[in-house]
């Protein structure tokens, strides 16, 4: 068998620790709702409503109980916090309401990946991502900074948002001709309600219609607003990193460029093969983003091993590690990479061994520390539950325990978002950094022609 044939067996084979595979429990009869029947609330006079409401919490303290990393569960004692939080999820209307009632009650175990998440946000923003789908969308995300105030902050490369003009850090003001706060376009990404200092984060819902209006503001002394017209279209976020792939030209020199959405699927690998392969032959460095989401360890290693050895790893747990041919070229020239606060899980054990092994310079923010093993489990309402099942410390050079511990960036850049204009800090810097690095060698040499057939690569 062919190395990259035992690259994808192992693909399917192991446990995808960072919200790769979707785990559907099975209710016992010894459920937490069974166990506590609440503290002076009478759940016998509770209406069909609010009954379903209840179904939903036993159903995510029940995956809790079952498959938390923790078996302690952080010191929480699980029948208690039913019984305070019975009467609020009785009494909160289904839906959003109901979740950022569940949501707070996460918020008390203070882990990462533990949130309740809109069905309509896991089917089609988050499933695509891990079979390589595609759904029709607008193509961009929004942040509440500050009260009221929704800045542009993530825009998929050659998505509709991005070919409408849209601009990172653009200042939402309206929607449909509508202001922001409370749209009911707006759709809540899940956020991580046990980690300190988030700011709400939303996906955009394609309008009726099929044409997004928005009213936005680029420069913060504007007086008139920029008025856009968005046609959603079919992507995802392993398209956009095929997208991404570029070719910097700067001061003389040639530096290739890739943004990673996630590792989620092994597009992701194919992408960077494929680039390794062609478009960044005659590059004189690399710069490799990292910002956004984790995804699974296997890719995440596949995309580690142009630069640097990765560390072994074990098919199932209790097995013991193995290194892993991931049949990938080989780069040697420089390469820098780029973090921010929002570089999460995968991305931080990715940061970690970088670091560790001294491959290239880590531009950006610190990392989150927002590291633990995740899975979804569905609720019966039809929502999600992220939860973490596992502690992944042995993916991490040295065994580094990366929960709650932020990886720190050797060249400290502080990304500017509001009102940006499109400008990415964080990038210009990495820029300049990998220009240091290549402008006093030689350029590459180019490769001899007779390198035998060439294996297409697919996404």
């Amino acid at each position: 068998m062919g190395a990259y044939m035992k690259y994808r067996l192992l693909f399917l084979l192991v446990l995808c620790f960072f919200g790769l595979s979707v785990h559907s429990p099975t209710l016992a009869q010894d459920t937490v709702a069974e166990d506590q029947a609440g503290a002076g609330f009478d759940e016998s006079k509770l209406t069909d409503a609010q009954k379903k409401n209840i179904e939903v919490l036993d159903g995510m303290l029940d995956v809790i109980r079952r498959g938390f990393y923790d078996k302690k569960f952080g010191g929480h004692d699980l029948k208690q916090m039913r019984a305070r939080y019975l009467k609020r999820v009785a009494m909160a209307e289904p839906g959003v309401p109901l979740h950022e009632v569940l949501r707070e009650l996460l918020g008390e175990f203070h882990v990462s990946h533990l949130t309740v998440m809109e069905g309509e946000a896991y089917t089609d923003h988050f499933a695509p991502e891990m079979d390589n789908s595609k759904t029709s969308q607008v193509g961009f995300d929004i942040t509440e900074l500050d009260k009221g105030e929704f800045f542009v902050t993530d825009i998929l490369t050659g998505g509709a948002a991005d070919k409408a003009g849209l601009k990172r850090g653009d200042r939402v003001i309206e929607l449909e001709g509508k202001p922001v706060s409370g749209h009911d376009l707006l759709l809540d990404a899940g956020g991580d309600p046990g980690l300190p200092n988030q700011h709400p984060h939303f996906f955009i819902r394609n309008p009726a219609d099929g044409t997004l209006n928005i009213s936005v503001q680029r420069h913060a002394q504007d007086k008139d607003l920029i008025e856009l017209e968005i046609k959603p279209s079919s992507i995802n976020m392993i398209q956009a990193t095929k997208n991404s792939v570029t070719i910097i030209e700067y001061e003389g020199r040639k530096l290739g460029y890739i943004r990673f959405w996630h590792f989620l699927h092994d597009g992701m690998t194919s992408a960077l093969k494929r680039a390794l392969k062609k478009e960044w032959e005659m590059c004189d460095g690399l710069i490799i983003d990292l910002r956004g989401r984790g995804g699974s360890p296997n890719v995440m290693n596949a995309c580690f091993a142009p630069f640097g050895d990765p560390p072994p790893m074990s098919m199932f747990r209790g097995m013991p590690p193995q290194k892993v041919d991931y049949n990938m070229p080989k780069w040697d020239r420089p390469v820098v990479a780029l973090q921010d606060a929002g570089s999460r899980s995968a991305k931080e054990v990715y940061a970690h061994n970088w670091k560790y092994l001294d491959i290239g310079p880590l531009v950006g923010e610190s990392t989150p520390g927002a590291v633990l093993g995740s899975t979804f489990a569905p609720l019966p309402d039809g929502s999600y539950l992220l939860y973490p099942a596992q502690n992944v410390r042995d993916l991490a050079y040295g065994k580094t325990e990366l929960e709650g511990n932020p990886v720190e960036p050797t060249h400290p850049v502080k990304d500017l978002i509001q009102y940006a204009a499109g400008q990415d800090t964080i990038k210009e810097a990495g820029i300049k950094v990998l220009y240091e690095k290549v402008k006093d060698l030689p350029p590459p040499k180019k490769e001899s022609e007779d390198a035998g057939p060439e294996e297409e690569e697919g996404f």
